[in-house]
């Protein structure tokens, strides 16, 4: 999945199933019912070093790079997270900006 994606930067692709799964798990846990990708299906693709920040791929083709808190949240706020209509679009922000 993550093999036709270039990444830059401090960005890498998730190769591991169990990290995959991990962190897809934790946006489940941390996700109020009013924030922006609740209920939507999300596979985690790419992470950045060292941080919190993953790209994941929705199910309807978008992408959601999110920082995760490493805790439920009740404010659709958290965690940030911010929506790209391709990988090419996300790509686009400069490496220091995503």
């Amino acid at each position: 999945m993550t093999e036709a994606y270039e990444w830059d930067g401090d960005w890498s692709a998730i190769d591991s199933m169990s990290e995959r799964e991990s962190l897809e798990d934790e946006l489940r846990r941390e996700l109020c019912s009013s924030h922006i990708i609740y209920g939507i299906e999300a596979a985690a693709i790419g992470r950045r070093w060292r941080r919190d920040d993953v790209l994941f791929l929705l199910r309807d083709g978008r992408f959601a790079q999110v920082h995760l808190t490493r805790r439920a949240e009740a404010n659709p706020r958290w965690p940030d997270t911010q929506i790209y209509a391709s990988f090419e679009e996300w790509k686009s922000v400069p490496v220091e900006d995503r």
